[in-house]
């Protein structure tokens, strides 16, 4: 249970997408800016199968880093790390700002299911 729950909160944050358009009045329709940078490759995006030596470790390493870092504070998840200290840990930038967007997307979805977080972060860390 708790593997399985920590796995789709990992999945969460690696495979959310949510690019959805917003209506500002009856006649404009105003696109909101790409939920992944277009001009960046991630390595979500290729299949497993095909990761290179070095994106297996940049996954591997994703993971840790979220699995570690990702906590519950007042029902929301949070990511703990600074931007500063993510980069410093040899990760692009790009997936920091992906972390911060798949918080707000997810903090939403657990907030409109009303899901009690803190039980379900402390259940996926039970060994």
């Amino acid at each position: 249970m708790k593997m399985t729950t920590l796995a789709l909160c990992v999945a969460l944050f690696l495979y959310s997408c949510n690019n959805k358009s917003k209506v500002t009045d009856q006649t404009k329709v105003e696109q909101e800016e790409p939920y992944f940078n277009p001009d960046f490759d991630y390595v979500q995006q290729t299949p497993d199968s095909l990761w290179t030596e070095e994106q297996k470790e940049l996954a591997e390493k994703l993971t840790k880093v979220i699995t570690e870092n990702v906590k519950a504070l007042d029902n929301k998840m949070v990511f703990t790390l600074t931007q500063e200290e993510f980069v410093a840990l040899g990760i692009p930038v790009e997936y920091y700002e992906l972390i911060q967007k798949d918080m707000v997307n997810n903090n939403k979805f657990l907030k409109e299911n009303n899901v009690n977080v803190d039980s379900m972060m402390k259940e996926s860390h039970k060994k």
